[in-house]
């Protein structure tokens, strides 16, 4: 069954009212990034949470366990409190003895909900409802099975509206004490592609003939490397991305090696235009006590006819590294064959 987002222009137009009267600044959003505020019912929250941790609460290992996010449990009475959260979803049956449902009624018009309610597979999300970067997730289902159905339907795409909404408050932070704009200009007359550059990381190496770009930061420990390979005929373009994926560590950053047998691969679609894959893992130093997590996107870019591979390495003993991780995928995911031009 096809999912149906509620977001007519009806809706939003009520929502804008509601919530935010776009001429009035907003607050920024509060709280961690990996935190998802949830308001819901016991019993409803037995149907949610395991299908909110299928996607949502991903186990990395880094090497410690981390996930990729976290759940805050709520009652209905501390939401007025909580409104601000980065993350904010609200998942409710409407039961009359419910706290929760005299909130959904207060917060959305009586035809919006009846909407929801009875489209079958349908949810609603807003961003910025309450206050900036901020992602509000609302569902209202009739029964478990529905619930469990609607979730089920649009497990992929809450998590793709949660992960952007992310991505744009990560993007904020890391270049918020500035960037090196000559430094990315240099590189992209230099190579033909255009990575935003934090104001705090330092070029290690450059080597055009190995095709090879290579910078790094202080602790928290982090390198990004930049490498490429013109595509050849002989084998699928999978095969030559993990190949050069090998390569970058190993033969590039001889001191690096991964951990083949916790090396997972996530295909995906990069900036919605590149067949990527995603390999993340772990790396340990062959001179030094060191290692720690890893990430990387591998995809082909058709302008250069290149295959790109970016990758981060991340040593931060005694901390929590996959926000470290996040941080990499944002430099990441400002990639692009144009230069950039700052508004």
């Amino acid at each position: 069954m096809k999912h149906k987002v509620l977001r007519s222009s009806t809706s939003i137009l009520i929502l804008l009212s509601l919530f935010s009267a776009c001429e009035r600044p907003q607050k920024a959003a509060v709280g961690n990034d990996h935190v998802i505020t949830v308001v819901c019912d016991d019993d409803n929250w037995e149907v949610s949470e395991p299908l909110l941790n299928a996607r949502l609460g991903e186990v990395f290992h880094t090497p410690q366990t981390e996930t990729l996010y976290q759940f805050q449990r709520i009652d209905a009475d501390a939401l007025q409190a909580n409104l601000l959260t980065k993350n904010l979803f609200i998942i409710t049956r409407l039961h009359p003895e419910s706290g929760i449902t005299a909130q959904v009624h207060a917060m959305l018009p009586d035809t919006l909900i009846t909407r929801i309610r009875n489209t079958p597979g349908s949810y609603f999300h807003q961003e910025n409802a309450y206050a900036k970067g901020q992602a509000l997730v609302v569902i209202i289902a009739k029964t478990k099975a529905d619930l469990r159905q609607r979730l089920q339907d649009n497990q992929d795409e809450i998590f793709n509206f949660v992960e952007r909404k992310m991505y744009e408050r990560q993007t904020a932070f890391i270049y918020r004490s500035g960037e090196q704009f000559d430094l990315a200009k240099t590189y992209f007359k230099q190579y033909g592609f255009y990575l935003r550059m934090m104001h705090d990381y330092v070029e290690i190496e450059n080597k055009p003939e190995q095709q090879l770009l290579w910078l790094g930061r202080d602790f928290p420990y982090r390198w990004l490397v930049v490498t490429w390979k013109t595509p050849d005929d002989s084998t699928e373009l999978e095969v030559q991305s993990r190949a050069l994926l090998n390569s970058t560590f190993g033969e590039q950053l001889t001191s690096i090696t991964l951990d083949q047998d916790r090396l997972r691969a996530t295909p995906f679609w990069f900036q919605e235009q590149y067949a990527a894959t995603k390999y993340y893992g772990l790396w340990k130093s062959k001179a030094e006590v060191k290692g720690g997590p890893f990430i990387a996107y591998s995809f082909y870019e058709p302008v250069k006819d290149r295959i790109y591979c970016l990758a981060g390495i991340v040593h931060a003993p005694d901390r929590a590294k996959l926000p470290y991780l996040r941080q990499l995928e944002a430099i990441f995911r400002t990639f692009d064959t144009k230069i950039y031009e700052p508004d």
